[in-house]
């Protein structure tokens, strides 16, 4: 299983009014149940941070399990970008026949009904309902 994770609007609420970060400890809470679950950033932060950098924003028994990054791919060539980066991203890693789920607080950026989404409230980032969702899916693979 591959899991998509955004950062802003998910790891954090968008307007940052609690900080930033502020729901990352809860995110990891969850996630640690479930050990083969590799994490892959698609957080439009892979733009301007390294891949090392991104790491070092998780906790060191969670850090490891973040391999790597989405490509960037030119927005005017696909109508729902996050998606077609994740499509791209399993094609070129040679893994498009796993599970796969994306956190993520803009369903816009997912074909409509996207059965892997799990979208997060912006406003809010990621609470007790979007763990309830995650672990719902992680269990049932």
């Amino acid at each position: 299983m591959i899991l998509f994770l955004d950062f802003d609007g998910v790891l954090h609420p968008v307007n940052r009014t609690t900080g930033v970060f502020a729901c990352l400890a809860y995110f990891e809470s969850v996630i640690q149940d479930f050990l083969t679950v590799d994490i892959v950033i698609s957080s439009a932060w892979r733009e301007s941070h390294s891949l090392e950098k991104l790491q070092s924003f998780f906790s060191t028994n969670i850090r490891h399990r973040i391999i790597d990054v989405t490509s960037i791919l030119p927005s005017l060539s696909h109508q729902y970008i996050r998606q077609a980066e994740i499509m791209f991203w399993l094609r070129e890693a040679g893994r498009e026949y796993e599970e796969w789920i994306a956190i993520d607080d803009s369903d816009w950026l997912f074909l409509p009904a996207c059965r892997n989404l799990i979208l997060v409230d912006a406003d809010i980032g990621f609470n007790s309902a979007a763990e309830k969702k995650l672990r719902a899916k992680l269990s049932g693979y």
